[in-house]
Order: C-alpha cells, then structure tokens, then sequence
C-alpha cells in the first residue's frame, strides 16, 4: 500500500512539472479542449462540433501528448514529427474516435429519458426541488459506463501512435494497463481534482472576503480565473496521461 502512495505521489509531483514548465502552452491545450468539447458543440447551430469532435479526440491526445514527452525528454518539439507519426495510423486512430462516437451515442440513449423525466417533472410542478436520489441513477449509470470506456481509451491512441498497436490490440492493453495500475492512476486524477477544487475555493473565498462580488469587471475577473484553473485542470489531466503511458508502457 505505501509504495502504491509513493508511485501515485511520484506521478502527481512529474505531472504537476510538466504542467508547471509549460504553464502557456499548458493552458493553450486546455482551453483548446473545453472550447472543442464543451463551448463551441454548446453553441445553437454549433451542435456539430461535438461529432467533429469526437473523431478528432484520439489525433488530438497523440499531439498533446507527444509534446509533453519531448518536454520531460528534454527535446524540441516538432510538429512536423507529430504528422509523421500520425499519419501511418489515421485508420487505427479513426477507429478510435468511431469507438468514441459508439460510446456517446450508447450515453445519451441510456440517460437522456432519466434526464427527460427530471425536465417533465420540474415543469409540471415548479416548487419542485430535485434531490441526490433523483440523480442517483444517472450518476450510476455514468460511472457504470465511464470508468469501463476510460480503462479502454486512456492508453489506446497512444498504443497506436507510439507502439504500432492495431485498434483491438490497442484497447485491449489499454484496458489490461488500466485495471492492472487502477489505484494509483484513480489516486493521481483524485489528487489532481482535489488541487483542482481547493484552488476554486480558495479563489472564491479571497473574493466574497473583500466583498467585491458586486463588481461587473471583478465578477469577470473571476469568472476569467475560473476558466483559467479548469483549464490548467484539463492539461494536468493530459500531463498525467503522458507520464502514466511512460512509466507503464517502458
């Protein structure tokens, strides 16, 4: 158990380096994905992006991912290296963002009635007030079907960029490194969260302490800061996926 903490604490602090050594770039990539994922298919006629998205998802990973191994290797990173590497695997890679497609669809079909009723029932009764339990099974499902699909996607585009991994092949050790190393990569995202969330609330409780929450060009300022720390939150998320791949898969 000690040496699972010391594995999970070394993989945070390397994480945390990355990040830190690269804080632009490192919030570039993350506002690069909450503006593909979560802002533009979020937008009325911009729905979209979210299939573009999704496909798209593996080749950006192998991007993100490979600058952040030619950062802790001390190299130059080359874009033109990147396409090299990619491009022998589009079809592989490809399949993967299709697996993506498979896995949203299979999401919205199984929640999107739970989530319908939670609307019909808040319409006809506006005093209601919605409880844990009335999301109880949608946060169930949610788990039931994510950590499986993260087990299988963690590692896999990067199997297929860095290994030459077929597409079965890909997700099957993804899966395998996933289950194997469970504890400590669950530690290293808790950890990072967790820094993640006492830096929200920090923020928030400097700013309702000097009582400037009134203020339009402080609220935005806020709002700003937020966006920035989900960002450095999101680029954690790739830095620790780099540093798990290399410490894993050797």
């Amino acid at each position: 158990m000690i040496n699972l903490f010391l594995q999970t604490r070394q993989w945070v602090l390397k994480t945390i380096w990355l990040v830190r050594q690269s804080i632009k770039i490192s919030i570039f990539f993350g506002m690069l994905y909450l503006a593909m994922y979560m802002i533009f298919p979020a937008l009325p006629g911009m729905q979209f992006m979210g299939l573009i998205a999704v496909f798209i998802w593996p080749f950006l990973t192998i991007f993100i991912i490979l600058f952040y191994r030619t950062l802790a290797e001390n190299k130059p990173f080359s874009f033109e290296k990147c396409v090299l590497l990619v491009k022998p695997k589009v079809s592989n890679l490809l399949l993967v963002g299709f697996f993506s497609f498979l896995y949203a669809v299979l999401l919205s079909s199984l929640i999107g009635s739970d989530i319908a009723t939670l609307v019909e029932v808040s319409k006809s009764n506006q005093e209601y007030k919605y409880t844990f339990s009335d999301f109880s099974g949608i946060i169930l499902k949610l788990l039931v079907l994510a950590i499986p699909f993260m087990m299988m996607t963690w590692f896999s585009p990067l199997l297929i960029a860095f290994k030459d991994y077929s597409f079965f092949k890909s997700i099957k050790s993804s899966f395998a490194a996933s289950l194997m190393f469970l504890i400590p990569i669950m530690l290293s995202l808790l950890a990072i969260t967790t820094l993640f969330l006492i830096s929200v609330f920090v923020l928030s409780a400097i700013f309702a302490i000097i009582g400037s929450s009134t203020s339009a060009l402080v609220s935005f300022f806020v709002s700003f800061l937020m966006i920035i720390l989900m960002a450095a939150f999101m680029a954690s998320t790739f830095a620790l996926q780099s540093v798990t791949f290399k410490e894993i898969f050797k």
